[in-house]
């Protein structure tokens, strides 16, 4: 049975690491179709390209267009993709940013290739991934505004 790679797009400022990421995804079995330095370079890439990437790996800080307005334009052009922001910093605002931004996932820079991998894969099969760091941002900034329920026991 032959199992379809998973395409992807990787969105990096940083050439050097792009580069190198991109090779150990295609070692690791994915197929990176569109490489872009920022999210100016992506949306061309994207608007010239004859296959659409199932999952988007997305830095946040970029110059020229950073990855809140790359997951916002991306998002609306092709709701079908799944952005999984990769990023360094592991604040509220970066995450939940990308998240209203219409990024479907977020993961921390520093994890290990087995995180990479099954964040991939999961956000391809079943459209979200959030790793350990972002789920703690997400339930802290909601339970900033829920006031306790009465029991209806």
């Amino acid at each position: 049975m032959i199992t379809k790679k998973i395409t992807l797009a990787v969105i990096d400022d940083h050439n050097l690491l792009r580069t190198q990421f991109c090779d150990l995804l295609d070692k690791l079995g994915y197929e990176v179709i569109i490489q872009a330095e920022n999210g100016e370079d992506a949306l061309k890439k994207f608007e010239n390209s004859k296959q659409l990437p199932k999952v988007c790996l997305l830095d946040v800080s970029m110059p020229v267009m950073d990855g809140f307005e790359t997951a916002t334009a991306l998002s609306k052009k092709y709701p079908g993709l799944r952005i999984l922001a990769c990023s360094l910093n592991n604040d509220e605002d970066s995450v939940i940013g990308m998240i209203k931004s219409g990024a479907r996932g977020y993961m921390v820079k520093t994890g290990t290739i087995v995180e990479t991998k099954q964040a991939i894969d999961t956000i391809s099969d079943s459209g979200y991934y959030f790793d350990r760091h972002a789920v703690k941002i997400l339930l802290e900034y909601l339970r900033k505004d829920v006031s306790p329920q009465k029991s209806h026991g």
